[in-house]
């Protein structure tokens, strides 16, 4: 590729994650501009204050015809006239991790953040410790920190750069997970669960894709995981470089304690700190004892890395309160996999301890929609009180024999002994404030999409209300 072309073409720039990598596209120095058919909050946003310029729709006539590099996102396949555009015109084209590998990575030493769960909370995390203890370092990450303006930086030339390591495929001409493109100098590797039944036709199949991962580490590189996952353990002890465990277990070198609610107590090689937090639940503590592990190889002192665990703020829609009175809170959250949601729905019964837990969940992510965990998620969502599942995203799109049966679900909790409720997202806010009364209540809002606004709904109906 020509490094003087310092234009790029963002096809499907409407992501947080594209919008992100747009964002730090700008800051390195390229003109950046883009197309898509909607633009969400909060990706809109980011791309109107960086002055970005956004095509809409998708349109043959939006591709540059003057040798600009295109990047395509990986929602496009064939029969988008953008897709269809690039490959008749010959225009150069990339995938977004192929790019970032390209030109962001080139002469700097990832840490690349890669499992099934808490990528983002960590990626955010470890960059944030790094920027407290004035390391400058550059990430990118796919959502929104709230610590940061935006969720990419582009750091210190030849600062760290802290990626989340993505398991889904690139594009559709490039099948290969994201993160096989970063070629980690340190890999952290959290809980690894089957997940992406679209992508991966079984775990063993995505397992492999891990297991090419492991491959390219550098044998002066650093693998850091989680030692309480068979997967992760079993990945680690094939790891050509060193390894360090993190964990709940006795045998975990950084190891999670009992604490007060609040903070986070942990022991590590050095010794045992106990420290106040403003993150809520044991998966995130966990994540952020993950961050802690990995940027002390940076900064070589667990001390320097306290202010910056103190006021880590997490994410926009990671356990993320909306609305907080006495008698009400209202939570907004990522959780789309059964292991997710059942940490989400745990953290809010220890943070809220003596409140009514009312779950609200939107089956959107391609295997959330399928009954591939039909009796985990019926499991995971009984450690509510009371359920409402709202409308199963695309549910003609997918075969009844393969999709989410709502009734079973509602059957399965019912043996709970938990009540569910089955309506469209356009009813959830009036069927939910019917369900309130004066006993105090937690209610979590659960999807990996915009659950069409319903959350800020029912946010606004209760304002309204009170």
């Amino acid at each position: 590729m020509n490094q003087s072309a310092r234009r790029v073409f963002l096809s499907g720039i409407g992501g947080i994650g594209m919008a992100n990598f747009a964002a730090l596209l700008q800051e390195a120095g390229f003109v950046v501009a883009g197309s898509d058919g909607v633009v969400y909050e909060p990706a809109a946003t980011i791309l109107r204050e960086r002055g970005i310029t956004i095509l809409s729709p998708y349109s043959a006539d939006n591709i540059p015809r003057d040798g600009t590099p295109v990047i395509l996102g990986n929602a496009l396949s064939r029969g988008n006239p953008e897709v269809e555009a690039v490959l008749n015109l010959r225009v150069p084209l990339f995938s977004f991790p192929d790019f970032l590998h390209r030109t962001i990575l080139q002469g700097r030493d990832p840490i690349v953040v890669a499992g099934t769960h808490g990528k983002s909370t960590t990626t955010a995390c470890i960059a944030h410790l790094l920027q407290t203890a004035n390391l400058n370092p550059g990430f990118l990450v796919g959502a929104l920190p709230l610590n940061f303006p935006v969720g990419a930086q582009w750091g210190g030339k030849i600062a760290p750069f802290v990626v989340e390591g993505d398991e889904y495929d690139s594009a559709f001409f490039d099948k290969r997970s994201k993160f096989l493109s970063y070629f980690p100098k340190v890999l952290v590797l959290g809980p690894v669960e089957y997940d992406h039944a679209d992508i991966f036709s079984s775990e063993s199949e995505m397992l492999l894709s891990y297991r090419r991962l492991i491959r390219i580490l550098p044998t002066n590189g650093m693998l850091i995981y989680y030692a309480d996952c068979p997967s992760a353990s079993a990945l680690a002890a094939a790891a050509p470089c060193p390894t360090m465990s993190v964990g709940i277990s006795e045998s975990a070198e950084w190891r999670l304690l009992a604490g007060a609610p609040g903070t986070i107590r942990f022991q590590h090689p050095d010794g045992q700190n106990e420290w106040k937090v403003s993150l809520i639940g044991r998966h995130n503590r966990l994540n952020l004892l993950m961050s802690l592990s990995a940027s002390q190889l940076l900064t070589g002192s667990i001390a320097s890395l306290r202010r910056g665990a103190e006021t880590f703020r997490g994410l926009r829609r990671r356990m993320e309160v909306l609305f907080a009175d006495k008698r009400l809170v209202i939570i907004d959250d990522f959780a789309h996999h059964p292991t997710a949601i059942r940490s989400a729905l745990e953290a809010v019964r220890e943070t809220y301890a003596g409140h009514r837990v009312i779950a609200i969940l939107e089956p959107r992510s391609n295997t959330m929609v399928r009954n591939v965990f039909q009796h985990e998620l019926a499991k995971a969502l009984a450690t509510a009180d009371e359920v409402i599942v709202g409308t199963i995203h695309r549910r003609d799109r997918i075969p009844e024999g393969e999709r989410l049966d709502a009734k079973r679900l509602r059957n399965d909790l019912t043996t709970h002994g938990v009540p569910m409720r089955v309506c469209d997202n356009e009813d959830i806010p009036a069927r939910l404030q019917s369900l309130l009364d004066t006993r105090p209540t937690a209610v979590v809002f659960m999807s990996n999409g915009s659950f069409d606004g319903v959350p800020q709904q029912f946010v606004r109906l209760i304002s309204t209300s009170s």
